[in-house]
C-alpha cells in the first residue's frame, strides 16, 4: 500500500469567514467525510497537499491524513480526494473535500486508459479512434494503478472492447465487457477509392463485347 502523507490540524470554525482565516494562516481549509464521524473540518499543509494531488495518480492517490487536535494528539485517516476548489488565477487549492476509505477494502474507481504502440493498420492508413479515456474498476485504494495501458501494435481493423483490455493485478472491471474502448477504421475516401476499380471492371469488359458485334448487312 502506497499512501502520500498530508499533515493538518482540526479546525472549529465553519463557513467562508473561517476558511479565509485558515488561508491567512497559510493552510488549506478542508473537510473529511466518513460514515463513522460524518463531516470533520480540518486545515491541511499546502505543500504536502500539492505533492499528493500533482503526483502520477492525481485524485486516485491514497492519502494518509495526519491530523493534530487541540491537545497536540495526532490521528491518522486514510482518504481519497473527492473535490478540489482551485484559485482561477494562482491555480492553488482553495478548499478540499476528502472522503475516508478503508485501504483494505476494494472500492469503485476510475482509472485512466492509455494506448501504446503503433498498429500495422495505422501504418497502412487506418485511423485510431479512442472511445473511452477511463475504465471503471473495483480495486483497493492503495493498489490503484496510475493508468491502464493497451498495446495496439497487433490490433487489426475493427473494434476493441473492454473485455479485451488486460487489467493490472487487483483490478476487477465493472464496465460492460462489451463496451467499445477504441476502434480502427479505414478513412471513407480510401474505401471509396478501393471500391471504384472493382465497380469499373465489369463496365470495362462490356466495351469489347459491343465492339465485337457484327455489322449490319447492307441491302
Amino acid at each position: 500500500m502506497s499512501a502520500a502523507i498530508v499533515e493538518g490540524v482540526l479546525r472549529s470554525g465553519h463557513g467562508k469567514g473561517a476558511s479565509r482565516r485558515t488561508r491567512a494562516e497559510s493552510l488549506v481549509p478542508a473537510v473529511v467525510y466518513s460514515k463513522a464521524a460524518g463531516a470533520q473540518s480540518i486545515a491541511v499543509e499546502p505543500k504536502s497537499l500539492s505533492k499528493a494531488l500533482l503526483g502520477a495518480k492525481r485524485r486516485n492517490q491514497l492519502i494518509e491524513l495526519q491530523i493534530k487536535d487541540g491537545a497536540g494528539k495526532t490521528s491518522s485517516h486514510h482518504v481519497l480526494t473527492k473535490e478540489v476548489q482551485i484559485h482561477p488565477v494562482k491555480r492553488h487549492a482553495l478548499h478540499v473535500d476528502f472522503h475516508a476509505v478503508d485501504p483494505n477494502q476494494p472500492i469503485a474507481m476510475k482509472i485512466p486508459l492509455e494506448t501504446v504502440g503503433k498498429s500495422k493498420a495505422v501504418v497502412n492508413g487506418a485511423r485510431l479512434q479512442i472511445v473511452l479515456r477511463t475504465l471503471n474498476v473495483m480495486v483497493k485504494p492503495g493498489e490503484a494503478p496510475e493508468k491502464i495501458t493497451y498495446d495496439t501494435t497487433d490490433t487489426e481493423i475493427g473494434v476493441v472492447r473492454a473485455k479485451s483490455v488486460v487489467l493490472p493485478a487487483g483490478c476487477v472491471l465493472t464496465d460492460d465487457p462489451e463496451q467499445p474502448v477504441l476502434s480502427l477504421r479505414m478513412p471513407r475516401g480510401e474505401k471509396a477509392a478501393e471500391a471504384a476499380p472493382a465497380a469499373a471492371a465489369p463496365a470495362g469488359k462490356a466495351a469489347p463485347a459491343a465492339a465485337a458485334a457484327p455489322a449490319a448487312k447492307k441491302k
